[in-house]
């Protein structure tokens, strides 16, 4: 790791909640840390412990207490480099609150406001009341920053409805790791997609919780299954049964493992349709999935959507997007590079797939925009520009000039 000494700069510090499994929160912090390492920016990490929601017992417990408190002694230890800067991605719940606090507050004490930068991709507080606790907390902990980021338009202006300061709020939309396929792969795709003995490849990639639409998904394949008139499909349910508030439809997760197993068989008797579920992918797995789809599903109607990774991984391979307009997704898409549906419903969905499936040149005017859209305006590069502006010692001085934000599209 650089010492920092090369480019003047003191350490940057990201501090973010590190759960066992995938994160879009963890992966879009984590990217901009590889991202600014790799451009000889001294960056650490501050990760901070999660307790997985329902499981383990006394124990676990006991022993994720002696995590945190490990995670704040070492933050503790760590802030006190000269001329260093903190970046905090601020969970949204009470005792994400608590267990972010102490970071926050040590590194506004040791750095100044100017040099504490508070990142916002979750959307749970656009649903709090604004005279409840959670918001008074909320915006006390923001107060302890000179940078507030957020995904979207939606996002800040509710911050300044709850009285943030507009001039240290910056738009901050998502990029990927995933590097985007070139103009020829592109047409190369274009092209294969268009052989009449080639089926069509649909992908459903996300945290297998019930409201963001693996069950619309495969209800909708089993819709299709029974339909003479389309071309065979080929579908992938990628992801992991993961344990959530919002997962309302199963009461665990064996129920929801059961459910997709019994789902995919009656599928899989169709002689037009095939599905079968990869259980997590990353890297050149990931990567490959979204190369060979030519549709990419996701009907959330997750009640804390912000701006989902995969919905950028899907643009910069070329697919065709459907998906719902909840949360930050209309700041990344619009109605010529998605297809949105209402409510995500599964009646919804096997309709928007069955009318692709009878018109592949709108498959590929889709996968084209998006495409398009993504290179002009989300690319790692771009992101990773606008992150090195922002954590330079002399930011400070633009943001409390109230200049527009750079990664602002």
């Amino acid at each position: 790791m650089n010492s920092g000494k090369k480019t003047g700069r003191g350490p940057v510090f990201f501090c973010y909640a590190a759960p066992a499994g995938f994160s879009g929160q963890k992966e879009a912090t984590e990217m901009v840390l590889r991202g600014l390492t790799a451009r000889e920016w001294d960056c650490r990490r501050l990760p901070q412990p999660v307790l997985e929601r329902g499981r383990g017992g006394a124990a676990v417990r006991i022993k994720f207490g002696l995590q945190l408190l490990s995670a704040w002694l070492r933050s503790l230890r760590m802030l006190g480099a000269p001329g260093g800067s903190l970046c905090v991605n601020l969970g949204q719940t009470r005792f994400a609150f608590l267990r972010d606090a102490v970071p926050l507050f040590v590194g506004r004490w040791r750095f100044g406001r100017a040099r504490v930068t508070v990142s916002l991709h979750g959307s749970l507080f656009m649903n709090w009341a604004d005279e409840s606790w959670d918001v008074r907390l909320f915006v006390g902990l923001l107060r302890q920053a000179g940078t507030i980021t957020v995904l979207g338009k939606r996002q800040s202006d509710r911050l300044i409805g709850l009285g943030i300061e507009a001039k240290r709020i910056e738009i901050v939309v998502n990029s990927c790791a995933l590097p985007p396929i070139s103009e020829m792969q592109l047409r190369e795709k274009q092209a294969a997609r268009s052989r009449r003995d080639k089926p069509l490849r649909i992908l459903h990639l996300s945290s297998l919780i019930a409201t963001k639409g693996f069950p619309e998904f495969l209800e909708a394949l089993e819709t299709l299954a029974g339909d003479r008139a389309i071309p065979a499909i080929e579908a992938v349910l990628c992801g992991c049964v993961t344990a959530s508030e919002f997962q309302e439809r199963f009461r665990d997760d064996a129920a929801a493992e059961d459910w997709i197993e019994k789902r995919m068989a009656a599928i899989n008797r169709s002689p037009r349709v095939r599905v079968r579920w990869v259980r997590g992918a990353v890297g050149a797995e990931k990567e490959q999935l979204f190369r060979a789809a030519d549709i990419f599903v996701l009907p959330t109607r997750y009640a804390v959507e912000a701006q989902p990774l995969v919905l950028l991984e899907a643009m910069a391979s070329g697919c065709a997007i459907v998906t719902t307009a909840v949360g930050e997704i209309p700041t990344i898409l619009d109605g010529e590079s998605a297809l949105f549906l209402g409510a995500g419903s599964t009646a919804e969905l096997a309709a928007a797939l069955r009318r692709l499936a009878a018109a592949p040149g709108t498959i590929g005017r889709l996968a084209e925009a998006a495409h398009r859209r993504f290179l002009e305006r989300y690319q790692i590069t771009r992101h990773l520009d606008g992150w090195e502006a922002r954590l330079e010692p002399g930011r400070a001085t633009a943001v409390s000039a109230g200049l527009p934000a750079l990664s602002e599209s």
